[in-house]
């Protein structure tokens, strides 16, 4: 009985070597790759524009004014918090 264990412990450890050889081998220089955003869905194109900014900033306050309306509580001057939220960058 502890043939067949000493005999399966070092038959599954030299199969797990050569499956980890074989994975090292063809791994193509794919650790190389890591953290260089190849998974990501979207690469950034660089800077926003202002008019980007503002419309980020407008949808955000849109937003949480429909929240707060949804809450009963009194609507916000959308264009007023955008210029204040704005100077605040």
């Amino acid at each position: 009985m502890d043939d067949a264990f000493l005999v399966v412990v070092i038959g599954v450890s030299l199969a797990a070597l050569v499956v980890a050889a074989f994975a090292l081998a063809t791994s193509g220089g794919s650790y190389d790759e890591i953290g260089r955003g190849g998974i990501s869905a979207e690469e950034p194109q660089g800077r926003e524009t202002y008019a980007d900014v503002v419309a980020e900033v407008r949808e955000l306050v849109e937003l949480g004014n429909a929240r707060r309306i949804a809450r009963g509580e009194p609507p916000l001057d959308v264009d007023a918090e955008v210029s204040k939220r704005l100077q605040d960058l």
